[in-house]
């Protein structure tokens, strides 16, 4: 359970960084919501793909809620696959003004 705790501050954390700077769901959240849809649908095939072939494979935590999704698919396993593509297009839209902020340039959302 800590684990899946931990996932959701996260989440929740790259939220309000959306947030504040309208980044990513907060500038185009139709597109963006569409955009990490098909990311994470991408890295749940991945893993089922893998998970099939024998080379994930789950082993029981006491960190981890224990409920499973499918086969050595545990539910800690979506969000973090949530997680790991909202902070890529974050960090992806957010390159551009980091730049701009570093070569002194304003930010116009």
């Amino acid at each position: 359970m800590i684990y899946l705790g931990i996932l959701l501050f996260l989440l929740a954390c790259m939220v309000l960084l959306d947030a504040k700077g309208k980044l990513f769901l907060f500038r185009h959240p139709v597109r963006g919501i569409l955009g990490l849809a098909l990311g994470t649908g991408f890295f749940v095939l991945w893993d089922v793909l893998a998970i099939r072939q024998g080379i994930f494979l789950h082993k029981e935590s006491q960190l981890m809620t224990g409920i499973m999704v499918g086969e050595q698919f545990p539910l800690e396993e979506v969000f973090f696959l949530v997680f790991l593509c909202y902070c890529a297009m974050i960090a992806f839209a957010g390159l551009p003004m980091l730049v701009r902020g570093l070569r002194g340039e304003r930010h116009v959302p």
